[in-house]
């Protein structure tokens, strides 16, 4: 496969103490065991949650025979991806539904089987205010549903969960969550900068190679 493109935008976001998380996920720690004035040499250690700043979710996250991060299938990690942009029709709080999703598809045309789906709801927007993951815009079941029925590989947010708030409310697991993660679809959470995207581009994502780990970092590529 030949790739074409004029340009590579970074959809990730720094990993650092103000990186972006879902609560009540702690804060990222880093500090230094070396330094160049007393040892001659630089190295900080970093401790963190797999679910800080942009990351990869994986189906051992709800179910125990799902696999993990350092098992995601090669094939799940780059290809053709779409943006879903309802920035501007959705508010902190909503929902996206299966309706939500159907109107958008008569409008734009399909998505196909294999797709990568990242949705800009335009939280990235609030990511330095409190109600950045206190009452954002994400997926309810139906719509969950609806993308796994059309066959998609990866889905992505730039809000802090790929729920939306209500499932998070309601009591139980987040059904968006057991739905995207049963059916073996990663969900990556907590991108920036998809405002910069077209409707079609191609993606890579990077995360970190972890045994034994629902979630990881991950760097986000996408080539125009």
């Amino acid at each position: 496969m030949q790739l074409n493109f004029q340009k590579v935008i970074d959809l990730s976001y720094q990993v650092d103490e103000n990186s972006p998380r879902e609560l009540p996920i702690d804060p990222v720690r880093i500090y230094d065991t070396a330094t160049i004035e007393k040892d001659g040499y630089f190295e900080s250690r970093v401790d963190l949650s797999g679910h800080c700043a942009t990351h990869i979710d994986v189906p051992c996250l709800m179910y125990a025979d799902g696999y993990t991060v350092a098992e995601i299938p090669l094939d799940k990690l780059t290809g053709e991806a779409v943006l879903i942009d309802l920035s501007n029709s959705k508010r902190p709080g909503d929902q996206v539904t299966a309706e939500d999703l159907r109107n958008w598809v008569s409008e734009n045309g399909d998505i196909g089987a294999e797709s990568i789906v990242f949705l800009r709801t335009g939280m990235d927007r609030l990511v330095n205010e409190e109600i950045f993951n206190q009452k954002w815009i994400g997926y309810s079941k139906d719509a969950a549903e609806l993308l796994v029925e059309k066959g998609i590989k990866v889905v992505g947010t730039d809000a802090c969960s790929i729920d939306a708030l209500v499932g998070h409310q309601e009591g139980g697991l987040p059904p968006a969550h057991l739905v995207f993660l049963g059916a073996g679809i990663p969900q990556i959470e907590d991108l920036k900068n998809l405002g910069d995207l077209p409707k079609n581009f191609y993606v890579v994502i990077a995360p970190m190679k972890l045994a034994r780990s629902s979630a990881a970092p991950a760097r986000v590529l996408a080539f125009i």
